[in-house]
């Protein structure tokens, strides 16, 4: 029993070790899918932009079938993909099956088991330290009847892992030079609602602050974004995508 034990945590650590070094986020989701016998994998790097939603972030690593992207994006599924809508919305991992779909959700979910994909999936949603929000999604092989003892045994393992490639990802766009500074969700928030033409006094209303408290977190965004006035701390937090215009 003790060494069935020491060689599973063997083989758990080689898996670690394997997809921390893999030489790109791509490589790294398909050893994943490998290592754990999965369908598929795929890490979708969005956005959290003071309370507004933005989800059809540039930077998505998938497994799936380029036919499959192809006709996802042809069909504008990511409109209504209730995994991703449920995924940037929620704070902890999620089973598909508790997803509640719409009408035009339900249509998406049939063609994709049509097209031959596994109907179980599980989400991981991850939110760094500066707030940018990202979704590891598993999906299941076909006619997969064990998912739920599948996702019970690894599920551990994944919200690990997931934090894993969220690090990998960010790497692979910025190198050890991330330039995200740490800005508080009120920072980000005042930012926001000054990008979209509001003054202190507004935004004091809006968010439910004195004005002098607007002005506090201002300065201290404007003073971490190493800029010297209040449109250039604006045009920065867009630039890094920290906010959306």
């Amino acid at each position: 029993m003790g060494e069935k034990i020491d060689t599973l945590i063997k083989l758990r650590e080689e898996t670690f070790d394997a997809i921390r070094n893999a030489e790109t986020v791509e490589l790294a989701i398909t050893l994943f899918r490998d290592s754990y016998h999965l369908g598929h994998v795929t890490y979708h790097l969005a956005q959290t932009i003071a309370g507004e939603l933005q989800i059809d972030s540039p930077y998505v690593r998938t497994t799936y079938p380029s036919d499959w992207v192809a006709r996802y994006l042809m069909r504008g599924y990511v409109n209504v993909d209730p995994v991703i809508k449920e995924g940037m919305l929620r704070s902890l991992p999620f089973d598909w099956a508790e997803i509640e779909p719409s009408e035009a959700a339900i249509a998406m979910l049939i063609d994709f088991q049509d097209f031959g994909l596994g109907a179980g999936g599980y989400s991981i949603p991850i939110t760094d330290k500066v707030g940018r929000r990202a979704l590891l999604s598993l999906n299941s092989k076909p006619a997969e009847d064990d998912w739920d003892k599948i996702v019970a045994q690894y599920k551990q393992d994944w919200a690990e892992l997931a934090h894993v490639l969220h690090k990998k990802a960010i790497f692979e766009q910025f190198g050890d030079n991330d330039p995200a500074p740490v800005l508080s969700p009120r920072e980000l928030e005042t930012l926001y609602w000054t990008a979209q033409g509001k003054d202190y006094k507004e935004i004091a209303i809006i968010i439910g602050i004195s004005e002098h408290t607007v002005r506090t977190y201002m300065r201290s965004a404007r003073y971490k974004l190493d800029c010297s006035n209040l449109s250039q701390a604006v045009a920065k937090a867009i630039k890094l995508r920290l906010i959306q215009p």
